[in-house]
């Protein structure tokens, strides 16, 4: 009987890690959370009380720690976007009737003093 639900406990961590997304790390890591956590109840407690509290904590850690791999991920996204954006900006080189030399940077929308302040361009000066 033990080994037919650790049995069951596997091939159902198998095909739920199986059949998620491969850009969602949350999902991915409480499937394998799940199903490790399950065996290890099972090893620990010799019930099935243990394996079900083992595949609940499991998910939530799996989960967890999946999330924390998207953020790392989204925010990666982020700072390779706005790099390509700044690199892409032009410099303007000044001349007599030029404005002052400088670039125009986008500006991200922010409260401000209790104010919604919408994103929007700002002209940078850059010293010659």
């Amino acid at each position: 009987m033990k080994n037919m639900l650790i049995l069951m406990v596997l091939l159902a961590g198998l095909l739920t890690f199986s059949c998620s997304s491969t850009n969602y790390n949350t999902q991915k890591g409480a499937a394998v959370g799940a199903g490790v956590g399950a065996i290890a109840g099972q090893i620990i407690g010799h019930n099935t009380a243990g394996t079900l509290i083992g595949a609940a904590v499991g998910t939530l850690g799996g989960a967890l720690v999946g999330n924390a791999m998207d953020q790392q991920e989204t925010d990666r996204k982020i700072a390779a976007t706005a790099a390509e954006r700044q690199a892409a900006a032009p410099v303007v080189v000044s001349g007599p009737d030029a404005p002052p030399p400088g670039r125009w940077i986008e500006v991200p929308g922010q409260w401000v003093g209790g104010k919604w302040i919408p994103a929007h361009k700002a002209w940078v000066p850059v010293n010659p």
